[in-house]
């Protein structure tokens, strides 16, 4: 028995030298939001194809109305692998839909019906959508995002160690006094800059009847980066 255990201990330590020694796997990115829907019909035949659902209700409208029906969600996903405390500093994706590495991908353009008549493909990429914004666009508005998000929710960020500091050495006091003069955290101000980045994208896109809105990632949790 002590054989047999100083043979397992052995082969368990050189399978983690192996471990080790071995280099760590690009990343593929895909976006986790899509999902396929397999046994649909294709427009024009009975062939049975398999669409790639990349694009959603409005949730943010009310399902009665004219807005929800004539509009889609886009949702950029967040990511877990650019900063430390990724869970904290939330993150999104900088590639356009349609081109991350593990996205799905198709030589013709076979398209279906579903989801009460919305039209799909058999590939990941959003036919049209470079009309509506494009990939220098949605790169630099996710950016901005991005930067915004590193800023206000850096636990490590030198205001926000400060407020804590005063927030612990006065009993919970200093940010509630800070609220009653109208003065708010570090965190606060810069979420709210993002806030009026995001309202700033909107109405510029509303006086140049530009056919896409921003919708905060605050509104969705934190998850998600979504256009409409």
């Amino acid at each position: 028995m002590t054989d047999m255990n100083e043979k397992i201990k052995s082969a368990s330590q050189s399978g983690e030298g192996d471990i080790s020694e071995q280099e760590p796997q690009k990343l593929i990115y895909f976006n986790y939001n899509e999902y396929v829907a397999i046994g649909t019909k294709g427009m024009g035949n009975d062939e049975e194809i398999s669409l790639v659902i990349n694009h959603f209700p409005n949730i943010y409208e009310d399902i009665k109305s004219s807005i929800y029906k004539q509009t889609r969600i886009i949702r950029i996903p967040r990511i877990y692998d650019t900063l430390d405390y990724p869970d904290l500093i939330p993150q999104f994706s900088k590639f356009y839909p349609g081109d991350e590495s593990g996205a799905i991908t198709s030589d013709e353009y076979i398209s279906g019906e579903y989801d009460d008549g919305e039209i799909f493909n058999e590939s990941s990429k959003i036919q049209g959508l470079e009309d509506i914004i494009s990939k220098e666009k949605l790169e630099k508005i996710v950016d901005h995002v991005n930067l915004m998000l590193q800023l206000a929710f850096n636990p490590y960020n030198k205001w926000t160690l400060l407020e804590n500091v005063l927030e612990l050495l006065t009993g919970g006091l200093f940010l509630q006094i800070l609220n009653l003069i109208g003065i708010y955290s570090y965190t606060r101000r810069k979420v709210q800059q993002l806030e009026d980045y995001i309202d700033g994208i909107n109405q510029e896109n509303l006086k140049k009847n530009i056919d896409y809105k921003v919708i905060s990632p605050r509104v969705s949790g934190y998850l998600t980066v979504c256009i409409i």
